[in-house]
């Protein structure tokens, strides 16, 4: 009961301080999710007419404000916020918030010197869960290649899958198996000698902490045969893909380029010209020639 008291009195005394204020209009309540509309409006107990006012947003790199309803070489970067201007009220909106714009803002009077003329600063807590990643190992292509759908073991062997998402909180990991009750509550699913028996459809569960909303899965077919057929797994197949294929091209490209620069060596030469070829000259031929000089031999 004493903190309510103390609210209302602290809110009273900042009605009769005359100060701005930035409030949340929307939602009114609940957490705002990433991809939510939310609304922001600036108060004033003074002023009804809010058109001598404008919002600002505070650049981290340049540690700097500058005014998201003008014409500044700033505004592109923030082409999705609205600022409406109504009846006298002053409104910002941002229809798809993400966790890189949601602040901090504040609204400002225009050419105001004192400390009442600038309100306080907000910035939204946007909460999100992105997508949910699977992998064996820390490599750079087990993180970044084709999500892992398959595993393929043979019985004895280890099985080590990591399951990984990114979250606006550490998120909680669990692992079930279908058609069991069994539930792992970690990130990592790990089988030591693992059985034909272990085979089966295992999902990676992922729970926002403090937005039940927010969770998503992802599952795994575990495959257990017998070594001969587990060599050549999906993985690997991928890898050999991933490096033929450029390797092909660039043969290609090479192949090309040799035959291009072949046909423009040909090309620069020119076509033969049967007239310039020599060729023997008798004194009885046709095409015989003047001559002071008395020969039986061709003249070449």
């Amino acid at each position: 009961m004493k903190w309510v008291l103390g609210f209302v009195l602290l809110g009273s005394l900042h009605l009769a301080s005359g100060k701005l204020s930035l409030v949340l209009k929307s939602p009114e309540a609940g957490p705002v999710l990433e991809g939510q509309s939310i609304t922001l409006e600036c108060l004033s107990d003074e002023d009804e007419d809010m058109s001598a006012y404008t919002f600002e947003k505070y650049a981290k790199y340049m540690d700097s404000w500058f005014a998201v309803d003008g014409s500044t070489r700033f505004r592109c970067w923030y082409y999705d916020v609205n600022v409406s201007r109504s009846a006298g009220r002053l409104q910002l909106q941002i229809p798809e918030v993400q966790s890189w714009n949601n602040g901090p803002f504040r609204c400002v009077q225009n050419n105001g010197t004192e400390q009442d003329s600038v309100s306080n600063s907000l910035s939204v807590p946007v909460h999100y869960l992105r997508d949910v990643s699977l992998f064996k190992d820390t490599s750079f292509y087990s993180r970044y290649s084709e999500q892992l759908k398959v595993l393929t073991v043979a019985p004895g062997g280890a099985v080590e899958v990591e399951c990984s998402a990114t979250a606006s909180e550490n998120p909680q990991y669990s692992w079930s198996r279908e058609g069991d009750d069994w539930v792992e509550l970690s990130n990592k699913l790990k089988i030591q000698k693992v059985r034909e028996e272990d085979a089966g459809t295992y999902t990676c569960t992922v729970q926002h902490p403090s937005v039940p909303s927010l969770s998503k899965t992802r599952t795994l077919q575990l495959l257990v045969v017998p070594e001969a057929e587990s060599r050549l797994v999906l993985p690997q197949l991928n890898l050999i893909l991933m490096a033929g294929i450029p390797a092909l091209v660039l043969v290609l490209v090479i192949v090309s380029l040799a035959v291009y620069l072949s046909r423009r060596r040909t090309s620069l030469k020119g076509p033969i010209d049967d007239r310039s070829m020599k060729k023997p000259i008798y004194r009885s031929s046709v095409e015989s020639v003047s001559s002071t000089v008395g020969d039986s031999q061709p003249l070449v």
